[in-house]
Formats: structure tokens, C-alpha cells, sequence
């Protein structure tokens, strides 16, 4: 298990290298403007970017055929599962990093992009949740549908992700009067929400793995 997850972890690296170096530069442009669509952007974008990295990775393994060589090896079909699992959640703490580094040095040098303090959280809860509802969808398209069709499968997870969190996000503000206290209550749905999702998307993955054949 853990050669897998190091595995893994050594072939999302180099994608990482370079998305941080875009980071870098759109971090610098972030702090250098007054713009909150910029602020939302970079959040959104780093959230998801490294874990997207991560996800390409498993893609990238079965156009090399090491993928399938990994079910020659003495492991079993739900460690393969987990180790993509664990490296999708490891890359996301690093996402956050960049855009918590970069969010506080906009705030230092301009105050706060946004119209109450509070919203900085809503933000990060809706990268956060993104990032766990694009994983939770594309694994199971992604082994139910085939390697060759990962980019499109990655591009729907994205897609899904987001109308999921637009949809709830929608709903609790219809269901719900304005405040912080709503603020704070929406944010844990979506983590929630997204977190259910993600425990429930692996044993389905796992399931759909071991029923298939190469």
C-alpha cells in the first residue's frame, strides 16, 4: 500500500512543479490587483488544481500500461483504489496552502476583498467541497467507463462538482435567512455534503474494479 501511495505521490509531482509555478505567478498577480473575481478564481483554481493533478496521474498509468501491470504485482484491487483516493486528499492541503498564503497577503496589502469577513470561509468551503465531489465523481466513471475516455471523465467530474455545490449553495440560500450564522451553516453542509460523497464514491469504486477485466 504504501509503495502504491508513493508511487503515485512521485507521478503527481512533476504536474505539481508546474501548476505551483502558475500559482506562483497568478498568486503574484492576485496580491498586485483589487479584484474579487480574481480573489474567487484563485481560490477556486488552487483548490482544485494539484488534486486534479492527482487524478490525472491514474489516467496517465493505463496509457503506459503500468496500470495494468500493478494487477500483476501482490496487491490487492482496493489498495490501487485507496492509494488514488489518499493522493487526491493529500494534494488538497496544498492547494489550500497557496490559497491561503496568497488570500492573506491581498488581505494584508488591500483588506478584505469581500463584503463581510466571513465569506473568506464559504469560499474555501466551496474549494474544498469542490475538490471532493470531482473525485468522488470521476473514479467511478473512470474504471466503470474505461481509461481512454479519462479526459472526458475528468472534465464531467469538474462540470458535476460544481453544479452540485451551485445547487446547494442555491437551495440553503432559500431555505435560510442571511447572516453568519448561515454563513457557518453552509459552509459545514458543503464540506459535509462532499465528504459523504467521497467516503461512498470508494467502496463503489472498489466494487466496480474488482468486477472488471483486462
Amino acid at each position: 500500500m504504501k509503495g502504491l501511495l508513493r508511487n503515485n505521490l512521485y507521478g503527481t509531482l512533476s504536474n505539481a512543479k508546474v501548476f505551483a509555478g502558475f500559482m506562483i505567478l497568478f498568486g503574484i498577480f492576485g496580491v498586485a490587483v483589487i479584484s474579487q473575481s480574481v480573489q474567487i478564481s484563485y481560490v477556486m483554481i488552487g483548490s482544485i488544481g494539484f488534486s486534479l493533478s492527482a487524478i490525472i496521474v491514474a489516467k496517465n498509468e493505463f496509457a503506459t500500461k503500468w496500470g495494468k501491470y500493478k494487477l500483476t504485482l501482490p496487491v490487492r484491487r482496493a489498495d490501487i483504489v485507496k492509494s488514488q483516493f489518499l493522493n487526491q486528499v493529500i494534494w488538497l492541503p496544498v492547494g489550500t496552502f497557496f490559497v491561503g498564503i496568497e488570500l492573506g497577503l491581498s488581505w494584508l496589502f488591500h483588506g478584505c476583498p469581500f463584503d463581510q469577513d466571513i465569506d473568506v470561509l464559504t469560499l474555501f468551503a466551496l474549494g474544498i467541497s469542490m475538490n471532493l465531489f470531482m473525485g468522488a465523481i470521476f473514479f467511478p466513471l473512470f474504471y466503470a467507463g474505461g481509461e481512454e475516455r479519462g479526459e472526458m471523465f475528468w472534465m464531467i467530474a469538474i462540470l458535476c462538482a460544481f453544479g452540485i455545490d451551485c445547487t446547494i449553495v442555491t437551495v440553503l440560500n432559500e431555505l435560510l435567512e442571511p447572516g453568519p450564522t448561515t454563513v457557518v451553516l453552509g459552509a459545514v453542509i458543503l464540506i459535509v455534503c462532499s465528504l459523504f460523497a467521497f467516503a461512498i464514491s470508494y467502496p463503489v469504486t472498489v466494487s466496480i474494479f474488482e468486477r472488471k477485466e483486462y
